[in-house]
């Protein structure tokens, strides 16, 4: 999904008068009715939904970046807001810092998979800190709208014919993990498996002649996931570099390791997304 296909410059917004989490909320919402596609959808209705979806857990994902979303019945596309706070709003953020950016939108209610694979992409553009910089400074909405799009990244479909690799990636830090996760569907790599796992290390723990490692082995020794995923060859390379993007050179640390391999047959698929 390209975003330039979905954002307009009318709907960008750089100073935001809001000054908490409600009043951005119905601030955003009357932003998105300036939308033809959306005449059928009140004010108030696109208030309750993104309301909603904040019950179930805040879009304010940190570094002074909320995502408000939402799908609705009656809508058949996407539609982005991107608007700027210049003095941040307390939007209850899961890093507790005031909220600066806002990029919200709303989808059709019957395409999940193009809502999580766009959550995906906005999320990853903004992740680039010199990105979010150049946003909240960016002077006019036209200036904002060419910010934006010239750190989005676009979405690869892999073709199903190409090469594919099996890639295992065992991970032992919790923080990384829904990053990595969002690296995957970004690129387009359906179907990924993740499995609890536990390494020699933990399991060592539990014998008593080795319970003195307990307190040694800490958190990483707690937390342990295994991801697989069929990846095209050609975008293997790719895809480590990604990955390394947010977990920094695998050659220089431990507690994380990337295997691939080749795969003589594959019948069936896992692709959900």
């Amino acid at each position: 999904m390209k975003i330039a296909n979905i954002l307009s410059k009318e709907r960008c917004e750089i100073n935001l008068r809001s000054r908490n989490k409600p009043e951005v909320i119905r601030e955003i919402a009357g932003i998105f009715k300036s939308d033809p596609a959306l005449k059928s959808v009140s004010e108030d209705e696109l208030v309750l939904a993104l309301e909603a979806r904040e019950e179930l857990g805040t879009t304010g994902i940190g570094h002074g970046l909320a995502i408000p979303h939402c799908r609705l019945s009656g809508v058949d596309r996407f539609i982005m807001v991107l608007a700027i706070s210049r003095r941040g709003i307390n939007y209850e953020a899961l890093d507790h810092h005031r909220v600066r950016i806002f990029c919200a939108f709303v989808g059709p209610e019957d395409q999940p998979e193009k809502h999580v694979q766009l959550l995906a992409e906005i999320s990853m553009a903004l992740r680039n800190e010199t990105a979010r910089r150049e946003m909240i400074a960016a002077p006019t909405r036209t200036a904002l709208y060419e910010n934006f799009l010239s750190h989005s990244i676009f979405e690869i479909r892999p073709d199903p014919s190409r090469e594919q690799k099996l890639l295992m990636m065992v991970l032992q830090d919790e923080e990384w993990f829904t990053e990595i996760m969002e690296v995957f569907v970004e690129m387009g790599i359906p179907g990924a498996a993740v499995l609890e796992s536990q390494g020699a290390g933990k399991i060592l723990t539990q014998v008593p002649l080795f319970a003195s490692f307990i307190n040694f082995l800490g958190e990483h020794g707690a937390y342990h996931r295994t991801i697989f995923a069929l990846v095209p060859e050609d975008l293997v390379n790719r895809l480590i570099d990604n990955i390394e993007g947010i977990t920094g050179d695998l050659d220089k640390h431990t507690g994380t390791m990337i295997l691939v391999l080749d795969v003589p047959l594959i019948k069936g698929s896992l692709q959900s997304i």
